[in-house]
């Protein structure tokens, strides 16, 4: 790592990961479809894993430099400290045997990968990581896209007024914030054990995504800071699809979310209008599907969490995480929908975006932010 800049080293370090995902990913099909050997496969990971550690030791590095930098902001210095733990989450992960690996290695869709493949603890222990290996790269670039935004006016290509600029500066202040305490207490409370695939999986992804939709809506089109497709499409070969989860919740679901995607493929003046009217839709059915009202009204009577007697948004927030027993992945999943749902209410208030100017680009991201805070939901 020879560049200057140590975000652009950041950069190649999260497509470095991204590639040592793929690595596992590769041999871990080979031995379930029986085309390679244990001993080949072995001797791949093996090496792959060697070449990890070191790009642990360099991330760790590069994020400390990046660190020591006086004109850091708040949001940037949150950012950073959150993937100098996951660095170290993911370099304990790669030791087998620990009882960090454990907690990976014991998870159910793990086991369903390599259920009736007779491997040792090396290798399990470097299968299990997949996710996680592949989540830091999310989160590394995701530092890098913030980085590129410090100096530009959010929202600044898209139409957007000062007001809502202002308003995603500070929701996305909230959830950098609420990133950085869910990972902080995720190293450090041995407790939350059983939370730790979940929380090292989606959180970083739902961060990316976040700052993917800003980015689409202040740099222009074919700048460096653009969102890295070998990363987005890492994400969607390695996490369920959501549209089988909707089929699960209810296949009428599905609908409305490919109502979305048809939009995306009719460019007129209603585009901006058809996509974000059927996503807020698809939201609200999702939520009020997993938190019905007459089950939050048995969990809760205080008068704070209804309006107009109904449960507010919050209220069924709450409902869905009333068996999470870590006040940091709620507050998180709180803000992660106050900062995805902004652009869509925006959109239909028809208040702070001039719709003409939204490219299919912007709108895509849009519905991808949207299904990626569905798949999240839905997972907890």
């Amino acid at each position: 790592m020879t560049s200057q800049n140590p975000h652009d080293e950041l950069k190649k370090l999260a497509s470095s990961f991204t590639l040592s995902s793929k690595v596992y990913s590769d041999a871990l099909s080979q031995l379930t479809r029986h085309t390679a050997s244990i001993d080949a496969v072995s001797k791949a990971v093996t090496k792959q894993r060697d070449i990890e550690r070191r790009l642990f030791g360099l991330t760790s590095a590069v994020l400390e430099n990046i660190n020591r930098a006086i004109a850091i902001s708040p949001s940037l210095q949150s950012l950073s400290a959150t993937n100098a733990s996951l660095t170290r989450m993911a370099d304990r992960l790669s030791i087998p045997g620990s009882s960090f690996a454990k907690i990976f290695e014991s998870q159910k869709r793990f086991q369903d990968m390599i259920k009736g493949i007779q491997i040792g603890n090396s290798l399990t222990s470097a299968f299990a990581r997949i996710n996680s290996t592949l989540m830091l790269s999310a989160s590394l670039a995701a530092q890098t896209k913030l980085a590129n935004l410090e100096s530009l006016s959010l929202g600044r290509i898209a139409g957007i007024n000062s007001a809502f600029s202002k308003a995603m500066t500070i929701n996305l202040g909230n959830l950098t914030r609420s990133y950085e305490s869910l990972i902080d207490v995720a190293i450090t409370r041995d407790s939350l054990g059983n939370y730790l695939p979940l929380i090292t999986t989606y959180p970083p992804v739902e961060y990316y995504r976040e700052i993917s939709v800003i980015e689409t809506l202040t740099v222009d089109e074919g700048s460096e800071g653009k969102t890295n497709e070998s990363i987005n499409a890492a994400i969607g070969e390695s996490l369920p699809s959501v549209d089988a989860l909707l089929a699960d919740l209810d296949p009428d679901l599905c609908r409305l979310l490919e109502g979305a995607r048809q939009s995306l493929r009719v460019n007129n003046a209603d585009q901006a209008r058809h996509v974000t009217t059927s996503v807020r839709e698809l939201f609200t059915k999702v939520l009020h599907a997993l938190a019905p009202e007459e089950h939050v009204r048995k969990w809760t009577t205080n008068s704070e969490f209804f309006h107009d007697n109904r449960p507010t948004r919050r209220a069924r927030l709450l409902y869905i995480c009333r068996n999470i027993n870590c006040d940091p992945l709620i507050r998180f999943v709180e803000d992660d929908v106050c900062a995805a749902l902004s652009f869509v209410d925006s959109l239909n208030a028809e208040t702070h975006v001039i719709k003409s100017k939204l490219t299919t680009a912007q709108l895509s991201a849009i519905v991808s932010r949207i299904e990626s805070l569905l798949l999240f939901l839905l997972q907890l």
